[in-house]
């Protein structure tokens, strides 16, 4: 039935890091019990999450509950569709790709540069290329 195993669990860790993920990310101080953001923002960014969960669990049983590789990857590009979407949107919303309070950046070094990269935007890289990667050798 899973004519190639590792695309199978590509897509899958795609679709749990969007299940897990933002769970992690917004289920705190800095998002949805932040007492700065307004109740309603509040109420979206846990909409969103849980969502994003439903989502993502729709998506690992077409993987493995109904064998369909190419519907569950395609679950995952909506997500990061969506996600680089909103990304070039945020001028019109005057939106921020992190909150100041939030998740630190990675930092990496090259020689006696640092290279700050948004955890938000690391993982959508990644997504992107564990989902292409998986279709790639499916």
């Amino acid at each position: 039935m899973y004519t190639n195993l590792i695309a199978h669990i590509l897509v899958s860790v795609v679709a749990v890091m969007i299940m897990i993920g933002p769970m992690v990310a917004d289920f705190n101080r800095t998002h949805a019990t932040n007492p700065l953001w307004t109740p309603h923002a509040r109420f979206h960014v846990v909409w969103q999450v849980l969502t994003n969960s439903t989502l993502a669990l729709l998506t690992l049983y077409f993987i493995w509950g109904s064998g369909h590789l190419m519907l569950g990857a395609l679950m995952n590009y909506i997500w990061i569709a969506t996600f680089f979407a909103t990304l070039a949107a945020m001028p019109m919303f005057e939106g921020a790709l992190a909150d100041e309070n939030g998740i630190k950046p990675f930092i990496w070094k090259f020689g006696d540069k640092m290279v700050k990269v948004d955890t938000n935007l690391f993982g959508a890289c990644m997504m992107t290329v564990l989902n292409t990667a998986a279709l790639v050798i499916s």
